[in-house]
C-alpha cells in the first residue's frame, strides 16, 4: 500500500485512479482534490512524506 502525500490515507497502488511521477518517484492520491494539491506544492509534500516514511521505519 502506498501513502497519499498530502492527507496520509493509504491507496493500493495497483487500483489508483490518480497518480504521477514526480524527480523519478510515484505519488498516488486518493482524490483530483490531493493531487492538485500537492502539483501547486510537490517539494513541500515530498519532504513530508519522506519526513512520514522515517518516522516509520524500523531499524
Amino acid at each position: 500500500m502506498a501513502l497519499d502525500p498530502v492527507c496520509g490515507k493509504p491507496i493500493n497502488a495497483h487500483t489508483a485512479y490518480w497518480m504521477i511521477w514526480y524527480r523519478g518517484t510515484p505519488y498516488y492520491f486518493c482524490s483530483e482534490e490531493c493531487q492538485l494539491k500537492f502539483d501547486r506544492k510537490p517539494e513541500q509534500y515530498r519532504l513530508q512524506a519522506l519526513e512520514r516514511r522515517e518516522k516509520a521505519a524500523v531499524y
